[in-house]
């Protein structure tokens, strides 16, 4: 009888418990969701250099006296609310309307990450 006691109480198994403790489990793999979920909510910085490939098409040679601006090194808030405001026709331009209406918020955003990451 003494060495069932024992095993119960080494494996977490009592005589009131019809499960093991796994309260360290749970919470390391909440941990884990909640390092996962914090992951997904940064831009995609590879995201953005795939879709950045059409941008650069004009943008790449873009200087101070161009009418094309330079947007490589550009805040990413500046970058988002600029190609939001072409999206919702706040700004006239039909290309950058054309281009920017086909992009979604997160797309937006890892264009904004990446063009951030190359500055000049």
């Amino acid at each position: 009888m003494g060495r069932a006691r024992c095993c119960q109480a080494m494996s977490g198994w009592g005589p009131h418990r019809k499960e093991p403790r796994l309260r360290g489990a749970r919470v390391a793999v909440l941990a884990l969701l909640l390092t996962v979920a914090s992951a997904d909510a940064a831009p995609d910085i590879e995201l953005g250099r795939y879709l950045a490939q059409e941008c650069v098409t004009c943008h790449r040679g873009a200087t101070s006296a161009s009418t094309i601006p330079n947007i490589h090194g550009m805040a990413e808030s500046d970058f988002i609310q600029m190609i939001k405001a072409y999206r919702e026709k706040r700004i006239d331009n039909a290309v950058m309307q054309n281009i920017a209406g086909r992009l979604k918020d997160d797309e937006i955003e890892a264009l904004a990450a990446y063009f951030f990451m190359t500055r000049p």
